[in-house]
């Protein structure tokens, strides 16, 4: 029995080990492409439309987006104590992204708007 509780607790441990990295400008100055959504434990692909969205978030604290093929820039902040960074547009409006997991080629996050309550995004790490 004890065998058996320590293979899961080991089991867990390194699960979360792999989504361990801190959030700073270096974890997250990227190419992200969007890869899944994932609903209470169910995931589910990309609309057709949405297959080529990604994010880049460059160096020089700007960005560049596609969401359903329609192209944005902007700059971006990012708050590592909370654990989120926000996207502002040209025009001064700010989207909050809340980071849940993050590993070198991985990330997941939740995006603050009512109607994304409770919907994961997974990212996968472009070149």
């Amino acid at each position: 029995m004890k065998k058996l509780v320590l293979t899961a607790v080991t089991i867990v441990l390194v699960s979360f080990t792999g989504f361990s990295q801190k959030l700073n400008k270096e974890t997250l100055c990227k190419k992200w492409h969007l890869e899944k959504y994932e609903i209470i434990w169910v995931d589910y692909e990309p609309e057709e439309k949405e297959k080529n969205d990604y994010f880049l978030l460059k160096n020089d604290m700007t960005y560049v987006s596609v969401d359903e093929g329609v192209r944005s820039t902007g700059k971006w902040t990012y708050n590592d104590d909370k654990d989120f960074f926000t996207l502002f547009n040209k025009e001064g409006e700010g989207l909050k992204i809340k980071v849940d997991r993050l590993s070198t080629d991985k990330m997941v996050v939740n995006l603050d708007i009512k109607e994304m309550k409770g919907v994961d995004i997974h990212y996968i790490m472009t070149k």
